[in-house]
C-alpha cells in the first residue's frame, strides 16, 4: 500500500512541476521539445512499478552498464593511440584491474571466489580490434568451505572396456573430463555477453565444484 501511495505522490508532484515549467516557457520554441522529454519522463514514472515487478530495472541496469563499458573501451582505444609505451602499460594495467574487479563481483554473486585472473589484450595498433580483450583466464572456487568431508571407503575397480576402447586411455574419456560444469557455462555466458567475447576465448576453472 505504501508503494502505491509513493507512486501516486510521484506522479502528482511531477504533474505540478511540469505545469509550472510549461507555463514559464509560454510560447517558447523549446516548449515542444520539453514536452516530448517530459512525456517520456512521465511514462517512466507510470510504468516504474511494473518494471520492478518484472525486474526490468535490473535488466536495464545490466545493459546500461554493458553499453557504458563498450563506450569506455572506445575512449580507451582512442587514448592509447596518443600515448607513449610506458603510459600504455599503465592504462592496460588499469583496465585489467577494472575487469578483474568486475569479474570478482560477478563470481561473488554466484557464491564463488576469484583465485587467479588474467586477460590478453590486443596491443596491435594497426588492428581493428586494438585495445579489446582477446582472451580471459579465470580460476575460481566456492566461498562456502563449511561442508565437512565425508569419509568414503575406497573401492578398486578394474579397467572398463567398451566397444573395444580402453576407458582409462581413450580420448573419449579424456574429453568427458574436460567438459565444463554448469557453473562454468553460466559464468562464460555472462562474461561473453557483457564483454562481447567468444565463449571459446574465456577459460574458466572452478575448483572444488
Amino acid at each position: 500500500m505504501e508503494e502505491i501511495y509513493e507512486w501516486v505522490k510521484n506522479i502528482v508532484i511531477y504533474l505540478i512541476l511540469n505545469t509550472i515549467v510549461m507555463n514559464l516557457l509560454g510560447n517558447s520554441n523549446y516548449k515542444k521539445y520539453v514536452s516530448i522529454v517530459s512525456g517520456m519522463i512521465l511514462l517512466l514514472i507510470v510504468i516504474s512499478p511494473f518494471m520492478k515487478l518484472l525486474k526490468l530495472d535490473e535488466i536495464m541496469d545490466y545493459y546500461l552498464n554493458a553499453n557504458i563499458y563498450r563506450t569506455d573501451v572506445s575512449d580507451f582505444k582512442n587514448k592509447l593511440m596518443l600515448m607513449e609505451e610506458k603510459q600504455k602499460e599503465e592504462v592496460f594495467n588499469d583496465m585489467k584491474k577494472r575487469v578483474r574487479d568486475h569479474v570478482s563481483g560477478l563470481l561473488a554473486e554466484e557464491g564463488l571466489y576469484l583465485y587467479d585472473f588474467d586477460i590478453a589484450i590486443n596491443e596491435d595498433e594497426e588492428s581493428g580490434s586494438f585495445g579489446e580483450i582477446e582472451a580471459m583466464y579465470i580460476t575460481a572456487g566456492h566461498t562456502d568451505k563449511d561442508t565437512e568431508d565425508i569419509p568414503v571407503q575406497k573401492i578398486n575397480i578394474g579397467r572398463i572396456v567398451i566397444s573395444g576402447l580402453d576407458k582409462e586411455n581413450d580420448s573419449f574419456g579424456k574429453d568427458r573430463q574436460d567438459l565444463p560444469s554448469p557453473e562454468e557455462i553460466l559464468i562464460k555466458n555472462k562474461l561473453s555477453d557483457f564483454y562481447n567475447m567468444e565463449q571459446d576465448n574465456i577459460n574458466i576453472s572452478i575448483q572444488g565444484g
